[in-house]
């Protein structure tokens, strides 16, 4: 890899977002990757949106960048609304999982039924998947922010020892092994959901 890359997660607070990218920074030191990363904490409260970002490369100056090649987002909205992050021809990854904001459940917004075509036209590479279903056959919804990083695997240049580094290094011992099957099912579930251009 020539450069700097960055990964962006997105979510709603209680999804995971902060361990999440603490796994995606953890695989890519694993790989011998420099790395920095920064968060938006702010709203992590549960149902308020939290982005964090991944920076990795040969060296790495600054945790921002004003683009993202990766975006993984843990709800379908999330990841509509992250489109803006990621740069044309960038991969999104997320999860069908839909939670509607109360301008919704009031009548006041439609959903956004448009991120597929939205991607598309900005040729972006999309992955999608049910990871709140993946997380349940694994033990525990809790580890769809899991699942959805054994689909990312799929945009990130990290192997296999050093995803499994990661999941060791940053998920308690207690749930581990929980969270390596709902990886397995995400990267399962990836190879066969990816939607090309």
């Amino acid at each position: 890899m020539n450069g700097v890359a960055t990964v962006s997660l997105a979510g709603v607070g209680g999804q995971g977002i902060i361990l999440a990218a603490a796994i995606v920074a953890q695989a890519a030191m694993a790989a011998g990757f420099d790395v920095k990363t920064s968060e938006v904490k702010g709203m992590a409260q549960r149902g308020g949106s939290v982005v964090s970002t991944v920076r990795y490369g040969k060296q790495v100056w600054s945790p921002v960048s004003p683009r993202a090649d990766v975006v993984i987002a843990t709800e379908t909205l999330e990841g509509r609304r992250a489109l803006d992050l990621l740069a044309d021809k960038g991969t999104l990854v997320y999860a069908t999982t839909v939670i509607a904001p109360g301008s919704v459940l009031r009548g006041e917004r439609a959903y956004p039924g448009d991120l597929p075509e939205v991607a598309r036209a900005r040729q972006i590479r999309i992955i999608a998947i049910d990871a709140e279903a993946l997380a349940r056959e694994a033990g525990s919804v809790r580890a769809a922010n899991v699942a959805l990083l054994g689909a990312a695997t799929h945009a990130l240049p990290f192997g296999s020892a050093a995803w499994e580094r990661a999941l060791e290094l940053a998920v308690p011992a207690r749930i581990l092994e929980l969270n390596r099957q709902a990886f397995a099912l995400g990267r399962e579930a990836g190879a066969r959901k990816e939607e090309g251009l």
